[in-house]
């Protein structure tokens, strides 16, 4: 490998390294992602903009004798990931640290002999599309592989805000709502900016431009991972994350996007499991498993980013978004009753817990109501504190 490209890429590893000193704050997996056995190779995989560079460098310089390099930099373009990483080995480097390690043909294939030879350890980013059991190289069992989610509430806080909130378990949330609204009740009025500007990290200058290209990225680039991608599927792929973002809570079914798609079915089915495994939509099942229908809802900010198109966004809709978004890692489904009847949002592990305003009653008998405002008791929990469970 060329001495001068190699020289560059550690020039450019060592400035970016410098600069992600300036985020002392972390997000979740970091902690999870350090304790990670040395026997495995680590990879994170996430939507754009959660985090995963920072949180990648922030490791590197931590764990010593660390390199980073994009797999997308032009100065590695006619090499391949194997090459690269070998002579960062012969160098000296234990630990090599890989961004958008997928938009480097033949990625798995180099990864698994890199991994074969032992002589470093990698770490890397991804889409969130990465598949390591379909990945063709047998990755599964040489690499733990963990999703970065958009920020939650918290996050975005402390990050974005200079708080210091710290993670709460669920039940601690549930039992003690009176007490954790007392002491973060100045949280409650941001929820609403959280879901317009929160979930990734992007700086509040240039936002919404930033949050666009990154969801046409997805679409273009990051979905060609799962399939060939036409301009028609291109086009049909926004469409229904904006049909998505203009409906109320199990209105976006199956058959509707069809005919707003003009579609089959099975077409709409499709897309959904796409855009789903691609982070941008988040397909909710049912508690009952006769029931296929998925409930629809998109990631934070997405709706509030579609709603800037012209329509009023559906509150009901931006309220159970908020909890789907950060319960959805839990043991989460929804409740649908029959016909006529009427039941709960949702069932979280052992809990029943419904969505709601802020004066909604109990007339469902849920075992909780996560509700807007800062009223507690007779099993109401303000909705803002479920945003501290990660």
């Amino acid at each position: 490998m060329d001495g001068r490209i190699l020289t560059s890429l550690i020039a450019t590893s060592r400035r970016v390294m410098a600069w992600a000193r300036k985020f002392p704050k972390k997000r979740f997996l970091f902690d999870e992602l350090k304790a990670i056995d040395e026997e495995y190779y680590v990879g994170v995989k996430g939507i754009r903009g959660v985090g995963k560079t920072v949180l990648l460098l922030q490791l590197a310089n931590e764990v010593g004798k660390s390199v980073y390099f994009s797999a997308d930099s032009t100065l590695i373009k006619p090499l391949s990931l194997y090459e690269v990483v070998k002579s960062l080995a012969e160098m000296g480097y234990r630990n090599v640290f890989i961004d958008e390690i997928h938009r480097k043909a033949g990625w798995a294939e180099d990864l698994k002999t890199i991994y074969d030879e032992h002589e470093v350890r990698v770490f890397f980013s991804g889409s969130s599309a990465i598949d390591l059991v379909h990945s063709g190289a047998d990755l599964s069992r040489r690499v733990v592989l963990k999703e970065l989610s958009p920020a939650s509430f918290r996050e975005w806080l402390n990050i974005k805000r200079d708080f210091d909130v710290p993670k709460y378990s669920l039940k601690k949330i549930l039992l003690r709502a009176f007490d954790l609204t007392e002491m973060y009740a100045e949280l409650h009025p941001l929820w609403r900016e959280y879901m317009r500007e929160g979930g990734v990290l992007y700086p509040k200058s240039g936002f919404y431009d930033a949050l666009d290209n990154s969801i046409r990225k997805v679409i273009l680039e990051d979905l060609s991972a799962l399939r060939e991608v036409s301009v028609k599927y291109e086009t049909d792929a926004f469409k229904l994350l904006y049909t998505v973002a203009k409906s109320a809570p199990f209105e976006a079914n199956y058959s509707r996007i069809a005919r707003a798609l003009e579609v089959s079915k099975n077409m709409a089915i499709r897309l959904v499991e796409d855009i789903s495994k691609a982070g941008l939509l988040i397909a909710l099942h049912p508690c009952d498993s006769g029931r296929k229908e998925p409930k629809l809802y998109l990631t934070v900010p997405l709706r509030e980013f579609f709603a800037r198109k012209g329509f009023d966004t559906h509150r009901g809709a931006l309220r159970e978004e908020f909890f789907v978004n950060h319960l959805r890692n839990f043991d989460l489904c929804y409740l649908k009753g029959k016909r006529g009847e009427k039941t709960a949002d949702f069932k979280v592990g052992e809990w029943i817990i419904e969505i709601g305003g802020e004066s909604k009653g109990r007339y469902q008998k849920p075992d909780y109501i996560a509700v807007d405002g800062l009223i507690t008791g007779k099993g109401r929990v303000p909705l803002f504190l479920f945003g501290l469970v990660y």
